[in-house]
């Protein structure tokens, strides 16, 4: 005779724990982010060829290189915080690597983004945008599978505190031309369609094969 199933259900099976702080601070840093982008900024040269920017001003790289640590910083502590991990724990230290990587690469292109806000180019076309948000939650959130799916979608999400706002940053400082109104609605529209919710499709990607872990280890092949 089999033993009778378990009456509890696993929690996270049924509706998933939301990283609330962690949401919150991506909101929060990603509208001020787009609010700081409308400044007039002096902005570097297009070019076309190597990296695509010269003579970066010194007051764009102090304003990325300051809104990535703030962004570093806060992800860092909401992350182990939501995620309930410790600092050196395997599944946490895949996610400084993979944000250091994906700000890097924010980086450049918000310097391409405010370059190009100096000339008539026409409606930019957006071919790989989504992967600067994607990427990163999809390998942290993978990388924290088996540690549940509640953590493995905090963690997935915590990317996005430093992804998200420096995202909508770069398309802010490429619409900050426009009128403050135009320039602030473009932005925000456009971080959500193509920053947020390919992070959403990421972290409940994450959250499956979390779960789907979970499963696989509750019930071996015999």
């Amino acid at each position: 005779m089999h033993p009778p199933a378990p009456s509890s259900t696993d929690p996270d099976a049924v509706r998933p724990r939301l990283p609330w702080t962690t949401i919150v601070a991506t909101v929060v840093l990603t509208v001020a982010a787009i609010l700081l982008g409308q400044r007039d900024w002096a902005v570097p040269e297009r070019v076309l060829r190597d990296w695509q920017v010269a003579d970066v001003p010194p007051s764009m790289t102090a304003l990325l290189l300051g809104v990535t640590a703030v962004c570093l910083l806060v992800g860092a502590v909401v992350t182990l915080r939501d995620a309930a991990l410790r600092p050196r724990d395997p599944a946490f230290l895949v996610w400084p690597g993979v944000c250091l990587l994906a700000a890097a690469a924010l980086i450049w292109n918000a310097l391409v983004l405010a370059a190009d806000s100096e000339f008539e180019t026409g409606a930019i076309i957006p071919v790989f945008h989504w992967a600067f948000t994607f990427v990163p939650a999809l390998l942290v959130g993978l990388a924290a599978r088996r540690r549940g799916a509640s953590r493995a979608l905090a963690a997935a999400l915590g990317t996005g505190v430093v992804t998200l706002p420096l995202f909508g940053l770069g398309w802010s400082l490429l619409n900050s031309r426009e009128s403050s109104t135009a320039g602030i609605g473009n932005s925000l529209w456009t971080t959500a369609l193509l920053g947020a919710v390919p992070l959403a499709i990421a972290a409940a990607i994450s959250r499956s094969s979390a779960l789907s872990t979970a499963w696989k280890r509750q019930h071996p092949p015999r």
